[in-house]
Parts: structure tokens; C-alpha cells; sequence
């Protein structure tokens, strides 16, 4: 029979070994989930250190990414102090074909700025993008602030800082043009668009059409390797000499040397001239009021002089592609171009109107309002303009960002500025939500 001692110490022993298991159990578990947090680290790490690169992440846990569409999940990414550093959101968006972009987008801490992008590449029926066209997408957002549209493909003055510089006296509000008369050794005609604001330049396109309307535009060549030029590719030249000169206001400000480089405007290797000569030319026109469709009808008219149809030489795009090859006729005695006086100086009296203005009837090309046709903020014409108030259902007020996006591809542009503008509508309530 069991005395009441030996009973004790039968229970005692018994507590010890369930105290012994479960501390037995509570190390593996620790030991466990410390491996399985490492192993989880060490994945989020692989997968999310080319958009931030943080010691540590977090999945967010909230409300809010269940209820914004296009947001599959959010995380926070820590320093070694466990401060916050940024967030990466997990976006996915769909075009018109249920073609999709899966990315990820990094935000800085206070959820207003873009610091970096992936794209995860998993999707089941993806937008097609080759490296090089979101390596330009990237370049056009990163350190920017959401949200972000598209703008024309030039800068536009929403892309730098407020400048300083005046621009010249006597520029009248409007879009005024100016294209080259001759064409290059490679068949293209250098053109440039200028929009002037309040009196400032507010938007600067430059490109180039080919004579071979197989070719397309300078910018699209470049961006497809088959235009090369030294340094950046072509398409980012021009947008980085259209900023410059939207933050320096002036062409002379652009201190283009004799051989027709700049030295003051990072990235821009390439002769500038043709660029400091069209640009010029739109400004002139634009103290004397003369706007862009005006230059194309009297361009029109320059050659119908020659004996051409002016429509048998346009393009879809509205310009008049024709390299006027013997210019004695044209040139003033100082040897210029000037259009205006051009226009008015060789067309004879019988290819004037019934009412003698000089008008020759060409089909405007339109610059803003209905006739362009896209809704919510973008274009799809290569030479129009934003033309809504909103975009992503964004006021374009609330826009802090212009981007010109793949200048061959809008609709690809489209997703990735939707997926910008995604994750500013989750960051927007979000932080008001800490607030």
C-alpha cells in the first residue's frame, strides 16, 4: 500500500516532468518560430530589398488594404532601430484586356514620396514591358511625389521646382510651333512645341519626324535601338534639354557652345542646336501672336507653293512632312526663315482666298477641349494634350507629378501611373488615419 509520503513525492516528480515538457515545448516552439521568423525575413529581404532596402519588414495589418482596390498588401520596413523607413505597397492593376501589372512600390515614411519600384513579373496574362521602357518609367518617378499623371511627351514646368528665372518679355499666352525646313542625314525633320502660361513657358515638346513614315518619330526610334546616339538614349536628351529650358525660362540660358553642346544640363550630350534655333523661332512667334496653328496653315501654304497637295505630305499626327530641298527661294537676304515672312513674301496673289487674307485652309490640329477624345487625365495621341480634371479619379489639382511615360506605348504608361496613383490613395487615407 502507498503511504501518503510516497504518494507526495510521486506528484511532485509527476509536476517536475510537466514542468520540464512544457519549458521542453516552449523552447522548441521559441526555437521554432525564431527560425521560422528568420526564414520569413530572409525572404522578405530577397524579394523586397531593390525597393527599400530595410534590416527588417512587417506585413500592415489594417482595414484599409482589404478595402482599396488594386491593393494586395502593405508593408513596413525597419532600421536596425526598429524605426520606420518606408512602406512597400503590393499593386496590382488591369488594362482594358485584363492584362495585368503586378508590382511593388516603395514609399517613404511619411507616404507621400516614391523611392522605389519592382515589378513582380507573376501575373497569369501580363502587360508586356521590356526592361528598358520601366527602367524609363522608374527614372520618370523616382524621389517624386504621388500622384502622378501623364503629361505631353516634353516636360512640362509641373516637373522641376519653381524657377526664379524670368522668361523673356512679350510672350503671349498660347502653343506655338516651329519645325525645321530640311531634313537631317538620317530622313528626320527636327520639330519643337512650346506652350506659354501666364506668360511663362509652361510646356516644351522636341522630336523629330522621319520623311519615311515606316520610321516613326526620333523619340520612338531611340527608345527601340534603331536611332543611337552617344550618352543617354535620344528620348531622354530631349526631355532633359525641354526641363532645362522650363526651369531656365530663356534659350540663351542654355550656354550652347560653338560645336552645339551644353555643358550646364546633366545628361545632354547631343547637339543642341537644331533644339536653341526651333525653340527660339517659338518664342519669336509667340511675341508676335503667332500660334500654332497658324505656322501650320501658312506651312500649308509654303507648300502648295511649291506645287504639292499639303495633305498629300501630312501625317496622322498633323504635321506637314516635307524637306524642302532648294531653299534659295525662301530665304530672306540675312538668310533666315522666317515663316512668317516667308508665307507673306513668296505666295502668288492666285493662291490667295476670295478675300485676299493669304489664308490657305489646313485642318487645325487640336490642342485641347473634346475633339481629343480620352477621358480621366490621358492621351492617347502622341501630340495632345491632358485634356480632364481628373485622373485615376484624382482631381488634377491634387497632381504633383508629370510624367511624359514610354513615348511609344500610352496605354503601358497608363498602368504604371495607375499603380502610382493606387498606392497615394491608400497612403492618403492611411496616414490620415494616423493622424
Amino acid at each position: 500500500m502507498m503511504t501518503r509520503a510516497q504518494l507526495r513525492k510521486m506528484i511532485i516528480d509527476l509536476a517536475i516532468m510537466v514542468i520540464l515538457s512544457g519549458l521542453v515545448i516552449s523552447l522548441g516552439v521559441y526555437v521554432s518560430y525564431g527560425k521560422m521568423k528568420i526564414r520569413k525575413q530572409e525572404y522578405y529581404k530577397e524579394i523586397f530589398s531593390d525597393v527599400i532596402k530595410a534590416e527588417s519588414y512587417a506585413e500592415l495589418k489594417h482595414d484599409l488594404v482589404e478595402s482599396t482596390q488594386g491593393v494586395n498588401h502593405v508593408y513596413m520596413a525597419y532600421d536596425k532601430e526598429e524605426n520606420i523607413i518606408g512602406y512597400i505597397a503590393d499593386i496590382s492593376v488591369f488594362d482594358n484586356e485584363n492584362r495585368e501589372l503586378h508590382s511593388y512600390v516603395g514609399i517613404n515614411k511619411d507616404g507621400s514620396t516614391i523611392i522605389g519600384y519592382k515589378r513582380v513579373e507573376d501575373e497569369d496574362n501580363p502587360i508586356a514591358y521590356e526592361q528598358k521602357e520601366i527602367k524609363m518609367l522608374t527614372v520618370q518617378t523616382m524621389g517624386k511625389q504621388m500622384p502622378v499623371a501623364l503629361s505631353r511627351y516634353g516636360s512640362t514646368s509641373d516637373d522641376v521646382s519653381y524657377s526664379e528665372y524670368n522668361p523673356p518679355a512679350g510672350l503671349k499666352d498660347g502653343t506655338y510651333f516651329a519645325q525645321s525646313l530640311t531634313k537631317d542625314k538620317k530622313g528626320y525633320i527636327d520639330y519643337v512645341e512650346i506652350e506659354i502660361m501666364d506668360g511663362r513657358i509652361k510646356r516644351v515638346v522636341w522630336d523629330g519626324i522621319n520623311i519615311d513614315p515606316t520610321t516613326g518619330s526620333r523619340n520612338k526610334a531611340s527608345l527601340t535601338g534603331a536611332y543611337v546616339i552617344s550618352g543617354e538614349n535620344w528620348a531622354t536628351q530631349s526631355y532633359n534639354i525641354c526641363h532645362a529650358l522650363i526651369e531656365l525660362q530663356d534659350v540663351s540660358r542654355l550656354a550652347m557652345k560653338s560645336d552645339g553642346t551644353t555643358e550646364i544640363v546633366p545628361g545632354v550630350t547631343t547637339d543642341i542646336s537644331a533644339f536653341v534655333d526651333l525653340a527660339s523661332e517659338c518664342l519669336e512667334n509667340s511675341k508676335a501672336g503667332f500660334d500654332k496653328n497658324n505656322y501650320l496653315n501658312t506651312l500649308a501654304g509654303l507648300i502648295q507653293s511649291t506645287g504639292t497637295d499639303p495633305e498629300s505630305v501630312r501625317d496622322s499626327n498633323g504635321f506637314y512632312v516635307y524637306p524642302f530641298e532648294d531653299l534659295t527661294m525662301f530665304k530672306k537676304p540675312d538668310g533666315s526663315l522666317d515663316l512668317k515672312t516667308v508665307y507673306e513674301t513668296t505666295l502668288a496673289d492666285d493662291q490667295l482666298d476670295d478675300d485676299g487674307s493669304g489664308e490657305i485652309t489646313a485642318t487645325p490640329v487640336p490642342t485641347s477641349g473634346s475633339e481629343m477624345g480620352p477621358e480621366d487625365g490621358i492621351a492617347t495621341d502622341p501630340n495632345s494634350v491632358i485634356v480632364s480634371n481628373s485622373v485615376d479619379g484624382i482631381p488634377m489639382s491634387e497632381v504633383r507629378t508629370f510624367i511624359p511615360g514610354v513615348f511609344y506605348d500610352v496605354p503601358g504608361s497608363t498602368e504604371y501611373v495607375t499603380t502610382m496613383n493606387t498606392a497615394y490613395k491608400f497612403f492618403k487615407e492611411y496616414m490620415n488615419w494616423m493622424v
